[in-house]
């Protein structure tokens, strides 16, 4: 059964518990939510939840840093303050791309990882739209690799795909999903992805030449409260990416910030209902160490939604449905 086909044969509160039931058979062994004891063995105060990628056979924190983020700050300090925060707060995973404020988001970080590369998972993303040829991803990992100061990736991602017809061009003889692979081949990149923020059919397509035999690893895209209620990537696509064992990396979180900052539900709110969600790992979009910590927090005390809760939200929140709080779907 497709993805769209189940989110529209069953009413909300039926797809939300078919959605909160798969995160458990998911995760398997690891932890969906902070377990105290957790602390107690590790002798830290600061351990999170850990869940599996996918098939990866990796078991990560599951909160993650985005790398946009990275290069806000007008002073670099400030960014590398945040990423040493993240570290102290058990985050391991950090988000990149070549595209993000002109590659400074990756030689900051970078800089800031010299000295604990082997402890993070890293990862970056390349966008050369429309084009998305081979060689304009050979280039981008080159000058990635530069500016993140490391020898290999743990995780590279074709990044951004916007329709269809643009997923086509990446997926064919020369195209940038071509060279994406043969970068894993030659060890470059340990595992590889795609992300789509746009269009839940292009991510769709993307899944067409999965299985078509374009094997790949992961896949980044919102999850949140109101995507539910508009183009759903929730309902079309989260079920098909998990029956594939492919790992599922949330993104926009609160499409973001929108939903915090014009009051249509709380960041307790909105993670809390992404990790209740079969996810891999929650990358938010974290502007100041202060807020790494706060989120660090939420994730450690955050107990799943029930679907009967999680309905509720969703009813609260419906009225307020727009593609203006999506703006990065149009």
């Amino acid at each position: 059964m497709s993805a769209k086909r189940s989110g529209e044969s069953l009413d909300r509160k039926s797809f939300l518990r078919f959605l909160i039931g798969l995160t458990g058979s998911m995760v398997g062994g690891a932890k969906i939510f902070a377990d105290p004891a957790d602390a107690a063995t590790s002798g830290s105060t600061n351990a999170l939840p850990r869940r599996k990628l996918g098939d990866m056979g990796i078991e990560l924190p599951v909160l993650g840093v985005g790398g946009y983020h990275m290069g806000m700050p007008t002073a670099e300090q400030k960014s590398r303050t945040l990423m040493e925060t993240a570290i102290d707060e058990g985050i391991r995973f950090f988000d990149n791309a070549e595209s993000y404020h002109a590659g400074k988001s990756e030689r900051w970080m970078g800089a800031a990882l010299l000295g604990a590369r082997k402890d993070v998972f890293l990862m970056t993303k390349t966008h050369a739209f429309p084009e998305r040829t081979a060689e304009s991803a050979k280039r981008h990992l080159g000058e990635s690799l530069e500016r993140l100061q490391t020898n290999y990736l743990d995780l590279w991602q074709l990044h951004a795909v916007k329709t269809p017809e643009d997923v086509d061009a990446s997926f064919r003889a020369g195209g940038a999903m071509e060279y994406i692979l043969e970068a894993k081949e030659q060890g470059m990149v340990r595992y590889v992805g795609v992300t789509g923020h746009t269009s839940a059919e292009a991510n769709l397509r993307a899944l067409k030449h999965f299985d078509e035999g374009w094997r790949f690893d992961a896949f980044q895209f919102p999850c949140n409260p109101i995507d539910v209620h508009q183009r759903s990537f929730v309902r079309e696509l989260l079920p098909e990416v998990v029956k594939r064992g492919i790992a599922v990396l949330a993104m926009k979180t609160a499409a973001a910030g929108a939903l915090v900052d014009q009051n249509v539900c709380s960041i307790d709110e909105c993670l809390r209902f992404v990790l209740s969600l079969p996810v891999s790992m929650v990358i938010s979009g974290m502007a100041s160490a202060e807020h790494v910590r706060r989120n660090a927090s939420i994730v450690r005390e955050a107990q799943p939604f029930t679907p009967a809760e999680a309905d509720a939200l969703l009813a609260r929140i419906k009225p307020r449905a727009t593609l203006d709080l999506e703006s990065y779907k149009s």
